[in-house]
This record gives structure tokens, sequence and C-alpha cells, in this order.
């Protein structure tokens, strides 16, 4: 297999972090999921088990990019809007599902991670907001 080949589970999981940021958990389907990543869903079954697991991972991930974000500069602001949007939606969405899996990742300071994320949600509009006024004036 070549270096830029993915693995079958590699290839589930960027689509699925793909398809859940755009459309959150109930807009999603196993079968979008299986369309984009070019596998049959007995495959997402075999390496994820299900949706929901599969829906975790990606929260994770996404997670874990909102910490490397206050870590470092992040450059690609795309990637940064679409994570922002997918807490935001799931947070109003599928707020028992999303803070479950917060609560799993972190069970001795999830409600701390929670209000951290919302102020990092505030932070990343107004920033959001104040780089598009700034290219106006340009």
């Amino acid at each position: 297999m070549a270096n830029t080949e993915l693995s079958t589970e590699a290839k589930i999981l960027e689509a699925a972090n793909s398809i859940f940021l755009q459309f959150g958990y109930h807009g999603t389907t196993i079968q979008q999921i299986a369309t984009k990543a070019a596998v049959n869903t007995a495959a997402i079954h075999y390496y994820f088990r299900s949706k929901e697991l599969l829906y975790f991972k990606v929260v994770e991930n996404v997670l874990d990019q909102m910490q490397e974000a206050e870590i470092q500069f992040i450059t690609d602001v795309k990637r940064i809007e679409k994570s922002r949007w997918f807490i935001f939606t799931e947070l109003y969405n599928n707020k028992d599902l999303f803070e479950g899996k917060v609560k799993e990742l972190y069970p001795e300071d999830w409600d701390k991670k929670i209000s951290k994320i919302k102020i990092w949600l505030e932070f990343s509009t107004s920033e959001k907001s104040m780089l598009s006024e700034g290219s106006d004036l340009q």
C-alpha cells in the first residue's frame, strides 16, 4: 500500500468528519458516509460498530483540534470554522449526546470543559467578526 493511500478506517473517519461537520448527527446517514468513503456500510459497522460510536470519534477529533488551536496559531481558518459550526450546532441540536461524549472523555472536569468550549465558541465568533470588519477597511 502506498503511503499516500488511506486505510479503509481512515477513509471512513475522514468521510464521517466531513459529513457530520456539515449535517450534524441527525442529518447524517451511514449511507452518506459510506458513499463519500467509497466503502460499503458493512465496513463502517466493522470498524466503528454504530453511527453513534463513529460520531463520538468525530467529536473527540474536533475537541482535540480545538485544544490544538489553543496551543498554536491555526492557519486553516476553514477547518476551524467547520469545527466551530459543528460544535455550536451539536450543542444546540444534540446537547445530551454531545455532552455525554464530553463527560466520557473528561469525567473529572466535563462541566469545565463544556464551559471552555462555549467560551471558545464565543471567542472564535467575535474573532471572525473582527477579521471581517478589518477586511472591509482595506
